[in-house]
């Protein structure tokens, strides 16, 4: 598996959802997707595989992590609010459900910003 262009279909996948930018606040390595100044996901290379970190409701992340051995606690996160999937050769999420989450993660960023942040997002075209 190629690592690096997983890493940067991930990253790609995110900064199709409007108004998402890409930044590195941390280090050159950890993409930093955000919405309204604001971190909906975290995509880093950790140990050989690829870490993908949303935020998730609490309430379902027990279901999730029961349902996918991929899906494990936010690493260096919120555990209670965060969940990260780590993309190996053993990866059991599908598409689809990633995809899900990763928008889930952005709406729960976006529902929680202020009007007038929610509405430059509405209004602004992704570069």
């Amino acid at each position: 598996m190629d690592y690096q262009q997983t890493l940067q279909e991930k990253v790609a996948l995110c900064l199709s959802l409007q108004g998402a930018k890409e930044t590195f606040p941390f280090d050159s390595k950890t993409h930093a997707l955000t919405i309204g100044a604001k971190i909906f996901a975290l995509i880093h290379m950790y140990h050989g595989d690829l870490y993908v970190s949303v935020k998730c409701q609490p309430e379902r992340i027990d279901l999730l992590r029961d349902e996918y051995m991929s899906i494990k606690p936010g690493y260096h996160l919120n555990k209670k609010h965060w969940i990260t999937l780590v993309i190996n050769e053993e990866y059991d999420v599908e598409a689809e459900t990633e995809f899900a989450l990763i928008k889930n993660s952005y709406q729960l960023i976006f529902d929680k910003l202020p009007k007038k942040a929610q509405n430059t997002v509405r209004f602004s075209a992704n570069d």
